[in-house]
């Protein structure tokens, strides 16, 4: 394989939302070298196989998922930045002060190997897949992700079966089934392992309705069973464990997103242990310097407008470095969370930028997420034994990002020598 050499001021792995958002942002400077690699063929990430509802808050007018990734496409192709497709980064060699860092990228031209001062990883995420979950059966075919459902469908214009069943109840369990109700494609049902559902309750009742599709919740899937295709399912009610079968020759399985950061891996990247992306500040660079990392490569799914808002963001940040700006704050804490929330990020807070800070739900910020639905709880924030914040909201949907106002943290409490604690609370109210 001929190995190639390329020279860039900054390398950006992955082209979604995040990653072109920031090349965009960083086309800007004259003169700067940026160069985008990205694994598929196309550029735009998740949404050039997905629905509706796209772009409101980076582009302040909606679009469906196929339009708003032609329309970044469209956008960063029209620009200098040097764009490779299929092309799959393979390791990180990290610079050493102030020398570049190395990037390998396997590409159909050849090796590339790429040296550039700064790196932003936009690598996306990935649902989590009928073997990472331990579903017991044998291995047909006709067992999908909503990703790979939705590039069969939508990207291939195919049928993938006839009857599906629906595993995990997060908005894109909805998503599935919207793709399954216009291929054509009847719905079985849709199996929830908790007892709660983790989107909004009436929203997922009118679908199902709509759809004539029933939900099994507080139920898991006992086994796969079919020889060279999917012939059915046996689910188990958790509640009093009686099983029964449902027929169907197709099965999605339904979020439960990871952060793709195998990258950081063999790495001196510090990987945060809660949401399994790289640990980031609130400048998102990791605790290499200048290597940064922004979308959902830091915390499993979020809104595609949040990871192009964050890339935007990433890209003053680097800008900001390059012209000699100090990003770091020696006053500064770690933010940590107790079950059932699943993470915090950024997750190193700068406390003089955190005073200042305007949290909002259109834009970036620190945030949290909890791995289940929760009603009536108490979002609150602990330095030791001291509480720092507390916030009271109705429902907490799994999965979802919840806005976390560090601003409104009593900073004059807390000990920078300790981790703070996010926690949440049921209460009646």
């Amino acid at each position: 394989m001929t190995a190639l050499e390329k020279h860039v001021d900054v390398a950006v792995i992955g082209g979604g939302p995040a990653g072109i958002s920031a090349c965009l942002e960083l086309v800007k400077v004259p003169g700067i070298r940026i160069a985008l690699f990205e694994s598929e063929a196309e550029l735009g990430g998740m949404p050039r196989c997905c629905h509706v509802f796209f772009g409101m808050r980076d582009m302040k007018r909606l679009y469906s998922g196929p339009q708003y990734a032609r329309k970044l496409s469209q956008l960063v192709r029209k620009t200098r930045v040097d764009i490779h497709t299929n092309a799959t980064a393979l390791q990180i060699i990290e610079g050493k002060e102030k020398s570049r860092h190395l990037v390998k990228i396997a590409t159909p031209e050849g090796l590339i190997t790429c040296k550039c001062k700064y790196l932003l990883l936009a690598t996306g995420c990935f649902e989590s897949s009928r073997e990472s979950r331990r579903i017991p059966g044998t291995r047909p075919a006709g067992i999908y992700t909503t990703g790979s459902l939705q590039q069969v469908v939508n990207l291939q214009k195919l049928k993938p079966g006839r009857k599906a069943l629906i595993l995990g109840s997060e908005n894109v369990a909805f998503s599935a089934a919207l793709t399954l109700h216009r291929a054509g494609i009847k719905i079985a049902g849709l199996v929830s392992e908790d007892s709660r559902l983790q989107t909004y309750p009436l929203a997922a009742k009118a679908i199902s309705i709509a759809m004539g599709f029933k939900i099994f919740d507080d139920t898991d899937i006992e086994n796969i069973f079919g020889k060279k295709r999917v012939e059915g399912a046996t689910l188990i009610r958790r509640s009093d464990r009686r099983s029964f079968e449902i027929d169907c020759d197709t099965v999605v399985c339904t979020g439960k997103f990871r952060p793709d950061a195998a990258l950081i891996y063999q790495t001196s990247i510090a990987e945060d242990q809660d949401s399994r992306g790289p640990l980031v500040d609130m400048n998102y660079m990791t605790s290499s310097p200048r290597i940064f990392a922004a979308g959902n490569v830091l915390r499993g799914a979020d809104m595609h407008d949040i990871c192009a808002l964050e890339g935007r963001q990433v890209a003053v940040r680097i800008l900001d470095h390059r012209r000699g700006n100090e990003l770091n704050d020696t006053n500064r804490v770690t933010l940590s969370v107790s079950a059932p929330l699943r993470y915090a990020v950024p997750q190193v807070i700068f406390l003089n930028r955190a005073r200042t800070t305007r949290t909002s739900c259109w834009s970036p910020g620190v945030s949290v997420q909890s791995a289940l639905t929760l009603k009536r709880v108490t979002i609150e924030a602990w330095s030791g034994d001291r509480k720092l914040y507390s916030k009271r909201c109705s429902r907490l949907i799994a999965n979802s990002r919840f806005p976390l106002q560090v601003e409104r943290f009593d900073w004059e409490k807390a000990d920078l020598s300790k981790p703070i604690m996010i926690k949440v609370v049921e209460d009646q109210f």
